[in-house]
């Protein structure tokens, strides 16, 4: 697509079959850490949140604005640092072997943030502003810093991934590592979540052990390449390495894309569970209709793989971004009861799941690899930026419409149109030469 193939070493393109799977199998490995965060510890916290009588607004701060403000001055950062560093073990896995145990300290943190909480409202006495805010400051501190581990871990994981793999096979791994990540939803909703009542403490604390286990042992046993020499020596900030950035006209659309996806789908992913706790679903038959969602992500997800390998990332995403832009309108329109709502929510699954595996290749499709990190944290920023801004929005628009989730369609259906409008001007990044002194 943008000549990045050309540019693999040779020894990259032509590797053996059986180094492949054993490079593979290991990142698929640390994949499973990575989807914790979606598959377990979000809709854990969603819960535990719930059951702690928080407000659609300070939901969307917890969740999202908050975490999303310091995510922006961290990830990036990391991201910048992971570029240039060089070291015996790589310029990913250093960050990645740092990032883990954090996020899971994190997560053991969350675990028992009712009981910090109200052990600081005990220690305030007088002063403290009330148990129920207490515990969700307790929530907020915990959240925040494994949402930052988490989100590192990502970015460092997808620059992980764009130095081993070979080009021409990205579409087909992602595939893989979706079916990985769908699996660990599968056996969450299937057999995990409605215990979610009576035992919420231990899901976060056996979430965090999971995150951090399974990214180690993907920093031991994965190996990376000599890294190419680091682009722009002369740049000192990471302010510098953002600008240089945004001066390809080209990427401004690239982020368009990106950050368009995230108002299309993040306003319902927040407040899914308690748009169906208003429409009256039960635990057991929103983990049943989840779980069959990922089952048939699961049976697409390699076919979708190879769509995208052969006819590209672009291609493939508006095709599946349209299918969602009608579905959701539909939605928008017609959701009025609890039987709707089970077929839209089914649908949303199937189909974001689809956007989801499609476009987990498309940053490779469109950023340089020899400063893929920088290209990608920067776009991240400016997501992480519109996540922050619509987690600020949503929770009091919902609270202030009485709870009124079908604005969270609203917003996926206006999301999904301009995103295929600024898809149609996407072009790939041409590889920009490293710079050196």
């Amino acid at each position: 697509m943008n000549g990045e193939a050309a540019a693999l070493p040779r020894a990259m393109r032509t590797a053996a079959p059986a180094a492949l799977a054993g490079v593979l199998c290991w990142l698929l490995l640390g994949d499973l850490g990575i989807a914790m965060r979606d598959r377990a510890a979000l809709p854990s916290g969603l819960e535990l949140l719930r059951a702690g009588g928080a407000s659609d607004t300070a939901t969307s701060l917890l969740l999202a604005t908050v975490p999303a403000l310091l995510s922006m001055l961290v990830v990036p950062y990391v991201g910048w640092q992971s570029d240039r560093l060089r070291s015996r073990w790589g310029r990913r896995r250093p960050f990645l072997m740092v990032a883990a145990p954090v996020g899971c300290l994190a997560l053991l943190g969350l675990a028992f943030s009712p009981a910090l909480g109200s052990a600081l409202d005990t220690l305030l006495g007088s002063l403290s502003p009330g148990q129920r805010t207490c515990r969700l400051a307790a929530f907020g501190l915990f959240w925040t810093l494994f949402d930052c581990a988490a989100l590192c871990a990502l970015s460092l994981f997808t620059g992980l991934v764009n130095d081993v793999v070979p080009f021409g096979w990205l579409g087909r791994f992602y595939a893989l590592f979706r079916i990985v990540g769908l699996g660990a939803g599968i056996a969450f909703n299937t057999w995990i979540f409605a215990l979610t009542d009576r035992h919420l403490d231990a899901i976060l604390a056996g979430t965090g052990v999971v995150f951090a286990a399974t990214l180690l042992l993907m920093c031991a046993m994965v190996r990376e390449g000599p890294a190419p020499q680091p682009a722009l020596r002369s740049a000192a900030r990471p302010r510098d390495h953002l600008l240089a950035c945004f001066a390809h006209r080209p990427y401004w659309w690239a982020v368009a894309v990106f950050v368009l996806a995230s108002v299309t789908f993040n306003p319902f992913n927040t407040f899914y569970q308690f748009y169906a706790h208003a429409s009256g679903l039960s635990k057991s038959t929103l983990g049943m209709l989840t779980a069959l969602g990922y089952t048939v992500s699961i049976a697409s997800a390699f076919g979708i793989g190879w769509l995208v390998d052969r006819c590209g990332a672009i291609r493939v995403s508006a095709c599946v971004m349209a299918l969602y832009c009608t579905t959701v309108t539909l939605g928008y329109l017609a959701i009025g009861d609890s039987a709707a709502f089970r077929v839209f929510y089914l649908c949303h699954v199937i189909i974001s799941g689809a956007w989801f595996t499609a476009a987990a290749s498309m940053p490779m499709a469109l950023f340089p690899r020899e400063r893929f990190v920088q290209f990608n944290a920067s776009k991240d920023l400016v997501v992480v930026a519109g996540n922050m801004v619509l987690g600020a929005v949503q929770g009091p628009v919902l609270d202030l419409s009485g709870h009124d989730y079908r604005l969270t369609l609203l917003s996926g259906a206006v999301g999904s149109l301009l995103c295929l409008l600024c898809m149609a001007r996407l072009r790939p990044v041409p590889s920009l030469p490293v710079q050196t002194p």
